[in-house]
């Protein structure tokens, strides 16, 4: 069977459904089908999802019970004394009669006995009333806990049922309002409350779950119900759909409501009121009810999920009591100076917005964690934004920090650190270009901060020479980490040798993530294979004379390589083949196809990659002593001003010929064999061929995502027989490989999902279908050529398909795509028609730059949700239409004409959400006051547009962002457009 999903919940009770979903195909003689498994304690829920058969659960039988419920009672620790365990049987079976066949019972009571299997402990469970209700049952095992735990267990009511609860977050919560007990010397505070966490794991308060590569928590409903009904006097979610009267001895507030304005009053009256939780965003302005709350200077807890303005209010100063702040979610991008003086903060979060700290945030002596939440720059994990810690060395008690530099520059240095041996989470140190003296390394004192996850070691340089520079090599051999680091990063290192501690073979207890960025002088990775015993993630960037890989360790799970041009990887029987590389490449249809596509975004892009070719060839001549002046023409026209495709295109082509002639002429490659574990592969700006590729993927069957940029040595995707191994790929993207001219046996990886194509202009996507698998989702097509039968074999499962900057036929045929529920369709200048819209049921649809598209076919196109246009009358066209009905969310990008109107006669009944953004317009269109269910406008980058016409009644969100003119427009009290926003309550004016 081919599945494409099945759950079925831990907790069986009430009715089973079971939706059978077929999708029948045949592939090799096979009929697949697609079932899904859904349980449900409700009656209701088999209507909303189209269910055709259901199957009530019957009670199971007293046997199957017993056998489930001691199962869980004799979990754990065994029971060694053979007595013992017989008496425990015989008080167990006695329970088994009592829990109601109840499977929650049976896990619950099973769970908690398991913890003391002792006779006493068994027996009083038998004193207790009957356990055949759930709620008892989970009562009693609620009692059993240590009050410390029943008040963590408690606290977690605040947030909605079926929420993901993060362990990191929600430990720091607890720690945040004193509910862990930190008597234990030998543990840290942090570590306490994730064994009180996983305690309640244990016992199946919580369930994990894999949500995004990483392990949440969900609660079980009555669960849920349970910590709710407990804590109602202490604890409150106010609601929207449960609006009641908050308890005055509510201590811990949680905020999950559209408006907090009616709640003012009764949330600033609360005389305990020690935590907010803001769990989503609201649609007003809250800063009034902000200044309000800042007079409670008992609170604790204050977690924002949405404030109007950019700056948090100096006023934060009045919350002397503050020990956890969250504005992560927030536009917050400014923190003022009074923040310094909220002396007991011990957590303090915010988001990338942040560019910059208040010059005394080392005053905050108790601040035991700080964080900038987001991701890394991949080109620059050392981003002159991330912002600095003045004096760090006097925060003594931080113990977390997460993307934040220390910097060797503006009277910051590297012995700030010394004292700082409880620093844990992730550290940066950068511009180790000026530390001119060992001494100074050694003091960091870096090996003794045990806690620390993981490290980046950087020297930034602004040119691009390659000198080895000694120095490098005394510094980093100072700088020694931590040897229970789990993550290692050096960038800009100029020394061809690795320091005294990176050789010992098992230095590293824990390396998972090892990466080396642009470290110019290295010609090889360590070989002592012991160092990498733990490596799971493997990185490699911008390192031009890397010409050699080790073995790679056994349980790597991510490799990535990228623009480390010496890098060569052949097969072994491939050097004889080049007499018939250059008969394989088509020039003419390559000069053609990269002509036709070339754009002004593309050239930028074709000058970059020949400016990269060029300079491999340069470093692999230099490496086999060949003679340069032959290829010196080549310099010229890369180094034009004013770039001309075509001559570039016929430089690469000559250029590319001579590597391709170096690299099978000479054997000078190996074969790259990564360990059977892998689970993604990246591979950009190297040289793999065809059949050494083949050897690289043979038997990889844990690979879900491939990667494969800029490889110009590879004409062909590998053919089915390798392919068909790969039973978990589920993501390909192919990026600029010019001189890829065939899939190969793609169709045989029947897992994948999502393949994205960019820039390959040598494909022959003329029939391009034929060599997807029929397990396809989503396709992404970008700067290709397309012929008119690309999609005229079915594609049963895609629901997704991007088509942009595409050369095409005429026509486009996707009638036959019958799961197809999203469509882009962007600078396609030869498009014309659309054939077999009328059997597509679009939830949403994007149409940009597409001149020739006919009238006809515009007003064919039916959309559900969500659709985006680029052009005025490609709107027109469709809102003319006989039964078009305009969907919730309306985008307008990129419009070029002056003025817009909307066709008064269309059918804007559902739309909910409009937003122009990037348009020359001078004014919005006069008659937006008849949207009379619009709730959202959005005017984005309009720099013409000065005023706004009448608004619908409806409207509750207006964001005005980059539209200098109107912006002051609706400023407040003289703008001319303010009486017409004044009313709605969600304004963001940027």
């Amino acid at each position: 069977m081919y599945s494409i999903g099945a759950e079925l919940l831990q907790f069986m009770s009430g009715v089973l459904l079971k939706n059978v979903l077929w999708d029948k195909f045949n592939h090799k003689g096979r009929r697949w089908t697609s079932k899904v498994l859904v349980t449900s304690r409700s009656n209701i829920l088999p209507a909303s999802l189209y269910c055709n058969k259901i199957v009530p659960l019957e009670n199971m039988e007293d046997a199957e019970f017993l056998a489930l419920f001691k199962n869980h009672a004799f979990s754990g620790a065994e029971v060694g004394e053979h007595s013992l365990r017989q008496k425990l049987e015989e008080i167990a079976e006695k329970l088994g009669t009592r829990l109601g066949r109840s499977p929650l019972a049976a896990k619950t009571v099973g769970l908690q006995l398991s913890r003391k299997k002792d006779i006493t402990s068994w027996k009083d469970a038998l004193k207790k009333d009957n356990f055949s209700d759930p709620t008892k049952a989970l009562l009693w095992s609620y009692d059993k806990l240590d009050p410390h735990l029943q008040r963590c267990f408690l606290y977690c009511s605040l947030f909605p049922k079926g929420h993901r609860y993060d362990i990191t977050e929600l430990v720091h919560l607890w720690m945040a309002e004193g509910f862990i007990d930190s008597c234990n010397g030998n543990k840290g505070v942090e570590d306490i409350g994730k064994d009180c966490f996983s305690e309640m794991v244990s016992l199946s308060f919580f369930q994990p779950i894999d949500y995004r590569c990483r392990t949440t928590y969900v609660m079980h409903d009555l669960i849920h119900d349970l910590a709710q009904s407990l804590s109602k006097e202490h604890c409150f979610r106010l609601e929207d759909n449960k609006v009641a009267e908050i308890p005055y001895t509510v201590r811990h507030l949680s905020v999950h409501v559209e408006s907090m304005i009616q709640h003012k009053q009764s949330i600033c009256e609360l005389p305990q009121l020690r935590t907010i939780i803001c769990i989503d965003p609201v649609i007003d302005d809250i800063s009034d009810v902000f200044n309000q709350i800042l007079r409670n200077s008992k609170l604790r807890v204050l977690y924002l999920s949405f404030y109007n303005s950019s700056k948090l209010p100096e006023s934060i100063d009045e919350l002397k009591h503050l020990r956890y702040l969250n504005i992560i979610d927030t536009s917050i991008s400014e923190l003022p100076s009074s923040l310094c003086t909220l002396y007991h903060l011990q957590f303090l979060k915010f988001s990338i917005r942040v560019k910059s700290l208040p010059d005394k945030l080392c005053n905050l002596n108790k601040l035991w964690y700080l964080e900038r939440h987001g991701s890394w720059i991949d080109d620059d994990p050392f981003n002159s934004a991330v912002p600095q810690v003045p004096n760090i060395g006097k925060l003594t008690l931080l113990q977390q920090l997460f993307n934040f530099s220390v910097e060797k520059q503006k009277g910051y240095e590297l012995r700030q650190l010394r004292d700082m041996n409880e620093l844990g989470g992730c550290l940066n140190v950068t511009n180790l270009e000026n530390v001119t003296a060992k001494d100074e390394a050694i003091e960091s004192n870096l090996h003794r901060k045990t806690h620390l996850e993981s490290l980046h070691l950087g020297w930034i340089y602004i040119d691009d020479i390659n000198v080895e520079d000694s120095l490098h090599l005394e510094i980093l051999e100072c700088l020694m980490p931590p040897p229970r680091l789990k993550g290692l990063t050096i960038q800009g290192y100029r020394s061809a040798k690795y320091p005294g501690w990176f050789l010992q073979d098992s230095y590293f207890e824990n390396l998972e993530t090892f990466k080396l960025v642009n470290c110019t002088a290295l010609e090889r990775l360590p070989t002592n294979v012991e160092l990498f015993r733990n490596c799971c993630s493997l990185h490699l960037k911008d390192m031009p004379n890397l010409k050699t890989l080790p073995c790679l360790p056994a349980g790597l799970k991510m490799l990535s390589i990228t623009n480390c041009p010496l890098l060569i990887f052949v097969s072994s029987d491939e050097p004889e083949q080049h007499d018939q590389w250059e008969n394989i490449m088509n020039r003419e249809q390559l000069v053609s196809n990269l002509s036709l596509i070339s754009g002004k975004s593309f050239v930028s892009k074709t000058s970059d990659i020949i400016a990269s070719e060029f300079s491999s060839l340069e470093q692999l001549m230099a490496l086999m002593d060949e003679d340069m002046p032959r290829v010196e023409n080549i310099r010229s026209i890369t180094e034009r001003e004013e770039f001309v495709i075509e001559d570039g295109i016929n430089a690469w082509i000559y250029c590319h010929m001579e590597r391709m002639g170096l690299i099978y002429g000479r054997s000078i490659g190996r074969p790259l064999v990564p360990p059977s574990e892998l689970h993604e592969l990246t591979l950009s700006s190297c040289s793999i061929t065809d059949g050494a590729l083949a050897v690289c993927l043979n038997g990889l069957t844990l690979l879900r995502t491939l990667c494969l940029t800029q490889i110009m040595t590879l004409t062909t995707l590998p053919s089915q027989e390798v392919l068909q191994h790969l039973t978990n790929l589920k993501y390909l993207d192919i990026k600029s490989c010019w001189c890829l001219k065939s899939l190969g046996g793609l169709r045989a990886a029947t897992s994948l999902l999502e393949v994205r194509l960019f820039s390959c202009p040598s494909l022959n996507l003329a029939r391009g279908a034929d060599e997807m698998p029929l397990s396809l989702a989503k396709l992404k097509i970008f700067w290709c050529t397309v012929g008119a039968n690309f999609l005229s074999t079915g594609l049963p499962h895609l629901r997704e398909l991007y088509i942009f900057s595409c050369r095409s036929s005429a026509s486009l045929s996707i009638g036959h795509l019958s799961s197809l529920v999203s469509l882009s369709l962007c600078s396609l200048p030869d498009l014309c028609i659309v054939e077999g819209l009328s059997s597509l049921q679009l939830h949403e649809l994007n149409l940009q730059v597409v001149p020739k598209l006919n009238a006809k076919c515009i007003a064919q196109f039916r959309v559900q949700k969500w659709l985006l246009v680029s052009s005025p009358v490609i709107l027109d066209h469709m809102l003319s239409a006989k039964g078009f009905i305009v969907p919730e969310v309306l985008y307008l990008f990129n419009c070029k004409k002056s003025s817009v109107s909307f066709e008064e006669s269309a059918n804007f009944s559902s739309l909910r959400d409009l937003t122009l953004a990037q348009c020359e317009m001078r004014s919005l269109p006069g008659n937006l006051k008849c949207l009379t269910s619009l709730t959202r406008l959005g005017i984005m980058d309009c720099p013409n547009i000065s005023s706004l016409p009448d608004l619908p009644s409806s409207l509750q969100h207006i964001f005005v962002w980059g539209c200098e003119r109107l912006k002051e427009s609706c400023q407040a009290p003289d703008g001319e457009s303010w009486p017409k926003i004044a009313s709605i309550r969600c304004k963001e004016i940027k």
